[in-house]
């Protein structure tokens, strides 16, 4: 049965101004750079999330192909996008201006680069590497995106989400 997309507009209205609402009452300053291996912070409730990172500089709506895969984005002006499904953080994505590096790769860096620090990828294909990390509890993967051969986003997440 098709799905109305009002549903998860007014999801993301309403997070929105509840977040408006915690980022008066909480200021903590979103750090700018993240940990190279930031794979520790997925999983994170979404209170923690906001006590750890403070107010995005935007929300999003993120429509999946499925029902299941609908998200809501939490955009910082630093370059990453904190991804929440249900109450948990379960995908981290960082691109321009994002100035740190993830696994010892930066933003605009060649993929060689990658293949360097990272050895072969699981999968691979026009535009993207994918990469299976250090298990947590949990899988990690690190999707990379490029574009003329140069990184342009890397997307951490949680395989078992």
């Amino acid at each position: 049965m098709p799905r109305h997309p009002v549903p998860i507009c007014c999801l993301a209205l309403v997070f929105a101004i509840t977040l408006g609402t915690f980022a008066q009452a909480q200021a903590p300053a979103a750090p700018v750079i993240l940990d190279d291996d930031p794979s520790s912070l997925l999983g994170l409730s979404l209170a923690d999330s906001f006590t750890r990172f403070g107010a995005p500089a935007s929300v999003a709506a993120v429509r999946g192909e499925a029902a299941w895969q609908d998200d809501v984005a939490l955009i910082y002006k630093a370059g990453y996008t904190l991804f929440i499904f249900g109450d948990r953080l379960w995908q981290i994505r960082v691109s321009k201006p994002y100035e740190g590096s993830i696994y010892g790769l930066f933003v605009g860096d060649p993929t060689d680069k990658a293949l360097s620090i990272l050895g072969q990828p699981y999968e691979s294909g026009t535009g993207f590497l994918e990469y299976r990390m250090p298990y947590k509890s949990y899988p990690v993967r690190l999707r990379l995106v490029s574009q003329e051969d140069r990184i342009v986003d890397a997307y951490l997440y949680r395989a078992d989400f």
